[in-house]
């Protein structure tokens, strides 16, 4: 068996999008046979009650792993202490054994020591950090993987230099995911939310969102399409504690925060409702300062909305349409124009049978190319060229 060691950026569990990648990636090349060796900082003291949280949190199977974790309440060079935890495994590890780095530190390290890694890299580093991740990038032992052909493009822009033969692999959706029957859809959500079916059955369309609600994930976008659409029901999920003025705000009575549920809920629930909503605008932040991803981001929720198999509105942002395909997969809408999110709101109400279809294309678009076993096997090939 084939080990692989996952140098992670991630607090496990927490709410980040690295977290949720990080622990379906494993998942993934561990469904192909991958003994996984995870190194990351936990949450919790006491690592005893670490699995079944992480399962609960997750809802992947990880009996079969080594997991590699530290606690401690201070937050501050979390990645840099994960680094140096891995630092002496790692670096033992036999020359037969992969590893691959999501941590900027890690991989210099490692980098640094002539050791042959595959590093993955999601954005543009900046001041100190910079630096160190063109450096690594330019090791000939150091294979880089990407998520977008756009991070390419703005990476080697960045850097002022041409990548060598970058694995462009985008963000996957979890193996398993169905598609419900568009009859079958608010029984579901009734169940998962607790909320009569006799209630949900009023409302002509139920629209989700699913993701964070820093600037530039659009929600005042949807803000307007439920004041335009009261008979259409909004549901937003996601935010954190900051987010808890935003969320108790007078809203339209038909827009409602849900709040943050887990990851296994939150695949059931997309699955569930009527239409997806990925309202992106054209400058979308991740939380951090000076952080833009709006270029060559690979979200998330995009590979699970077309694993759900509802229909979905996006924005028609470039680097989005490396996957979304304009009346094929989805709408594609202007980000900031109202009235061409509500004439596709309307064209996907007001035709089922076309709903249907992108929905259906969507699903399969997923299975073919999109799940995280998928990625996986695209890792071990590239690895294969080290």
């Amino acid at each position: 068996m084939i080990c692989l060691h996952y140098v992670s950026p991630s607090l496990l569990p927490s709410r980040s999008a690295n977290s949720v990648h990080v622990m379906h990636q494993c998942d993934g090349l561990s469904r192909l046979g991958i003994d996984i060796c995870l190194y990351a900082k936990r949450a919790i003291a006491n690592s005893e009650y670490l699995h079944d949280t992480l399962l609960k949190s997750y809802g992947v199977n990880i009996d079969n792993w080594k997991l590699f974790t530290f606690y401690s309440s201070f937050s501050r060079a979390q990645t840099l202490r994960i680094a140096l935890s891995a630092l002496k495994p790692v670096l033992l590890a036999p020359r037969c054994e992969l590893v691959l780095s999501r941590n900027l530190y890690a991989a210099f390290i490692l980098a640094s020591a002539r050791k042959q890694i595959l590093f993955e890299t999601h954005q543009l580093e900046y001041g100190p950090r910079r630096a160190l991740q063109r450096f690594i990038m330019t090791r000939p032992w150091v294979r880089t993987i990407v998520i977008s052909d756009s991070l390419v493009k703005s990476l080697e822009n960045h850097h002022l230099f041409k990548l060598r033969d970058p694995l462009v692999a985008h963000d996957a959706a979890p193996d398993g995911l169905k598609r419900l029957a568009p009859q079958d859809r608010r029984q579901e959500l009734s169940a998962q939310l607790s909320i009569p079916l006799s209630e949900l059955a009023t409302w002509d369309s139920i629209c989700g969102y699913f993701g964070s609600l820093y600037k530039g994930r659009g929600i005042e976008i949807i803000e307007a399409l439920a004041y335009k659409r009261p008979s259409y029901l909004f549901l937003v999920f996601g935010g954190n504690e900051s987010d808890h003025a935003l969320m108790h705000t007078s809203r339209p009575p038909n827009l409602l925060f849900m709040g943050h549920v887990s990851h296994p809920t939150a695949l059931r629930v997309q699955s569930a409702v009527d239409i997806l909503l990925m309202p992106y605008q054209t400058s979308v932040s991740i939380g951090v300062s000076g952080q833009d991803t709006a270029r060559w981001m690979s979200p998330l929720k995009l590979f699970e909305y077309l694993g759900a198999g509802v229909p979905i509105i996006s924005s028609n942002l470039p680097v989005l349409r490396e996957v979304l395909l304009e009346g094929e997969n989805c709408l594609l809408a202007h980000p900031s124009d109202i009235g061409s999110w509500l004439s596709a709101l309307d064209r996907i109400v007001g035709n089922p049978d076309f709903a249907s279809r992108l929905g259906s294309n969507a699903h399969h678009q997923y299975l073919r190319n999109h799940t995280w076993t998928r990625r996986a096997q695209k890792i071990l090939d590239f690895a294969s060229t080290l």
